[in-house]
């Protein structure tokens, strides 16, 4: 039986998969490209990210637009679906640029979540 995730709880799993990226060497290039299993790491913790985005209502994406919710499943698509295809540099772009100002949305709006009271929308 499959489990329903709150849209509360899947903002919760991308937080999760961040912290697990930031655990790690993410900012060492030479390393990156050095260790294969680091950049396969790294690819499922952004795949995970992008799964559970691709995941979330539609109506809370609708009314949280100022995150690139669909550029991150694109990501997500390509990871999934084109895993040989996957261009290492443009991942590394990513977890250089997007993972920590995407962190820092999915942390204000559950601050806002929270002080609402809600998990949904």
């Amino acid at each position: 039986m499959k489990s329903i995730r709150s849209d509360e709880q899947r903002l919760r799993d991308i937080l999760d998969a961040i912290g697990a990226i930031h655990r790690h060497p993410w900012d060492d290039h030479e390393l990156y490209l050095r260790d294969e299993v680091l950049r396969w790491f790294f690819r499922s913790q952004v795949q995970i990210v992008g799964e559970a985005i691709y995941k979330l209502s539609d109506a809370f994406r609708k009314a949280h637009p100022e995150v690139p919710w669909r550029a991150i499943i694109g990501m997500r698509h390509i990871l999934v679906h084109d895993y040989f295809d996957v261009e290492w540099e443009i991942l590394w772009r990513v977890l250089q640029t997007r993972i920590t100002p995407l962190k820092a949305q999915i942390k204000a709006i559950l601050s806002r979540l929270d002080a609402h009271g809600s998990g949904e929308v």
